[in-house]
């Protein structure tokens, strides 16, 4: 799937009961009703590790795995999601597939999604000569960011998410000044904008 090599194949289902069982607190009521609703079933398509592919072990990451999730709608809490990253005690990166569309998901600083693709139009590439590197990696490639010099990659996702976070507020403060009547707040508006655009491009 994706391109990955056939030495990471292990092709393991989880049964939903197992999750239940493990985040039984989080998973209770009607969490666990949405949980179940929205969710199909869940298997472990792939484990890269040093024993799978040509990348050592690093600090702090012996393995990921890369975990398919059928869903039963589009629409899926971010919160179920977010639970299955910490379902292994290892990196995980989340293939969620709804009929013919997929979506990867992968869990670093924040839950990040990349966008809905067709299969034949995601290829992951294994990079990096440790599992550190690895991951990075697959991150880059499920939000395709770009690490600037100097920035680690939780820098760098701090840097986006905060450019993310001016974009809409530049769009919403346009809106509020194109709906404005009076002129002084429309200026006052306007002055706000170039403020941003002016903080976005300094970043």
């Amino acid at each position: 799937m994706f391109n990955l090599p056939a030495s990471t194949i292990v092709n393991r289902r989880i049964p939903k009961e197992l999750i239940y069982e493990k985040f039984s607190e989080e998973l209770s009521g009607k969490r666990k009703h949405a949980f179940d609703t929205e969710i199909s079933k869940i298997t472990i398509t792939n484990e890269i590790s040093e024993l799978s592919v040509d990348a050592k072990a690093g600090e702090s990451i012996s393995a990921i795995f890369v975990l398919l999730v059928e869903l039963n709608t589009r629409n899926f809490s971010n919160a179920n999601i977010e639970l299955l990253t910490k379902l292994l005690g290892q990196k995980i990166l989340i293939v969620l597939n709804y009929k013919d569309g997929y979506r990867l998901a992968i869990y670093e600083y924040k839950l990040l999604l990349g966008k809905w693709k067709k299969e034949d139009e995601i290829a992951l590439n294994i990079q990096g000569t440790d599992l550190e590197l690895v991951w990075e990696n697959l991150v880059k490639q499920v939000i395709k960011v770009e690490i600037e010099e100097g920035n680690s990659l939780q820098e760098q996702l701090a840097i986006e998410a905060n450019k993310n976070k001016l974009r809409k507020l530049i769009e919403k403060t346009e809106r509020q000044a194109r709906k404005g009547t009076q002129a002084k707040k429309s200026f006052e508006l306007y002055k706000k904008i170039q403020e941003y655009k002016e903080e976005l491009e300094s970043m």
